[in-house]
C-alpha cells in the first residue's frame, strides 16, 4: 500500500572527495528507514533541490565527514510522528518543507526531522513545487530586509542576478519598495530580468581587461549615485568583491554571501581605511537569529507568510523553475548543468514518481 513505510530506503551519499565536483565519488546506497524520536516527524520526501551550498560541500569537506549524506532542504508528506508537544501541530498526511537535518540528507526517500524545523506548505500548491521553499526565498527576504532596514538604503546592488535567487529578488523587491541594481555577465541574462520588470541592469561581459572592467564599473557607479545606493550583495566573490567595493560611496558596505569565483580579491586598503567602506558576510542563519528569540519569531512569521504567498502559481515571486532529475542521474546532471552556463535553472531530485 502507498501509505506503508518500508524497512529500507535509498539515499544519495558522497563517499569520497575529489579535486572538483565531477571527480568526487557519489553513490546511491540503501539504508534502514529512520524512526522518529519524540518531537520529530518521519517525512516521505517528494522532492529536494540541489543548491550551490550543497554541491560545494560534496567535494570540499574535511575528509572526516565522509561518507557525507547530501542535501539540506526538501519537501514531502508526514507519514509518522514521534509524539511530543512540538510535533502536535502536524497531522499525518500534512505537506511540509523541512531544513535542519542532523546526520541525514534531504536526497533520501525518507528523513526524520525535528518538528521545529518543519514548515507547513500551502494546501493549493503541489508539494513537489515547494522543494526550494527555504534557502533561496528566505535569503531573498533577508537580503532585502538587511538593505532596507539595517543599512537604511533605498536600493542595493546584487550580483549573479539572473540566478533563481536573483529572479526572486527581482520579483519581490518592488513589493517592498526597494530598487535593485542587477549585475549580470551576459545580455540574454539582462533581458530575462527586464522581462521580470527589472529597471536597472548592468552587464559586465566576460572581458577582464581594465578597459572592459572600467566601462561597466563606470555605469554601475552612475546608477549607485542615481539611486542613493549604499550597499551591495555579492554571490560571485573573486575580483568582483573589490570592484563592488570600489563602486560603493564612502561608508558603503559590500556583503558577500557566495564564492562562485573563489576567494575575495582586488580589495583596495584605502577604501577600508580612508573611505570607511565595509566588507561583511551575509549568512541566512545569522539573519534569522539576529536579535535573539524575541526578534527571531516575528521575523520568521513575517518571512513565512511572504514565502508561502509567493509559492502559489508559476509566476509567484518565491516559486522556482526546476529541471527534474533522479538519485541515479543527479551527479551527472549537475556537472552538465554547471558546464553549460545555463541561466536560472535549478535541479530538483524527485522521489514521487
Amino acid at each position: 500500500m502507498a501509505n506503508e513505510i518500508p524497512p529500507t530506503m535509498r539515499r544519495l551519499v558522497a563517499k569520497e572527495p575529489g579535486h572538483d565536483l565531477a571527480s568526487c565519488k557519489i553513490e546511491v546506497e540503501t539504508v534502514d528507514v529512520p524512526a522518529p524520536a519524540s518531537g520529530e516527524l518521519l517525512i516521505r520526501v517528494a522532492a529536494a533541490p540541489i543548491n550551490p551550498s550543497d554541491y560545494g560541500e560534496w567535494y570540499q569537506s574535511n575528509a572526516s565527514k565522509y561518507p557525507l549524506p547530501m542535501g539540506k532542504e526538501g519537501c514531502g508528506v508526514v507519514v509518522k510522528s514521534g509524539g511530543g508537544l512540538a510535533a502536535l501541530r502536524f497531522s499525518i498526511g500534512a505537506k511540509v518543507g523541512f531544513v535542519g537535518l542532523k546526520n541525514q540528507g534531504s536526497y533520501s526517500e525518507y528523513v526524520t526531522v525535528a518538528a521545529s524545523s518543519c514548515f507547513p506548505m500551502p494546501d493549493d500548491v503541489p508539494v513537489e513545487d515547494c522543494a526550494s521553499f527555504f534557502v533561496n526565498p528566505y535569503t531573498a527576504v533577508g537580503i532585502i530586509d538587511t538593505a532596507a532596514n539595517k543599512e537604511k538604503s533605498p536600493s542595493f546592488v546584487h550580483t549573479a542576478a539572473a540566478s533563481q535567487l536573483g529572479q526572486m529578488i527581482a520579483k519581490l523587491a518592488p513589493e517592498e519598495d526597494v530598487d535593485v541594481i542587477h549585475v549580470v555577465r551576459r545580455e540574454e541574462q539582462a533581458e530575462l530580468l527586464r522581462k521580470l520588470g527589472a529597471e536597472h541592469v548592468v552587464v559586465t561581459g566576460s572581458g577582464s581587461d581594465e578597459e572592459s572592467v572600467g566601462k561597466w564599473k563606470e555605469e554601475l557607479k552612475k546608477k549607485v549615485k542615481e539611486l542613493d545606493c549604499t550597499c551591495a550583495f555579492d554571490a560571485v566573490s573573486g575580483r568582483m568583491t573589490g570592484d563592488l567595493l570600489d563602486c560603493m560611496p564612502p561608508k558603503g558596505t559590500v556583503y558577500t554571501y557566495g564564492g562562485l569565483a573563489g576567494k575575495c580579491s582586488n580589495i583596495t586598503p584605502s577604501d577600508l581605511i580612508y573611505r570607511e567602506k565595509k566588507l561583511k558576510g551575509f549568512f541566512l542563519a545569522s539573519w534569522i537569529k539576529e536579535g535573539g528569540m524575541l526578534s527571531m519569531v516575528p521575523r520568521m512569521l513575517r518571512a513565512s507568510r511572504k514565502v508561502n504567498t509567493g509559492l502559489k502559481g508559476p509566476e509567484g515571486w518565491s516559486s522556482t523553475q526546476f529541471e527534474d532529475t533522479t538519485l541515479e542521474k543527479a551527479h551527472g546532471d549537475i556537472v552538465r548543468l554547471l558546464s553549460s552556463s545555463a541561466t536560472g535553472k535549478k535541479l530538483r531530485i524527485r522521489f514521487d514518481r
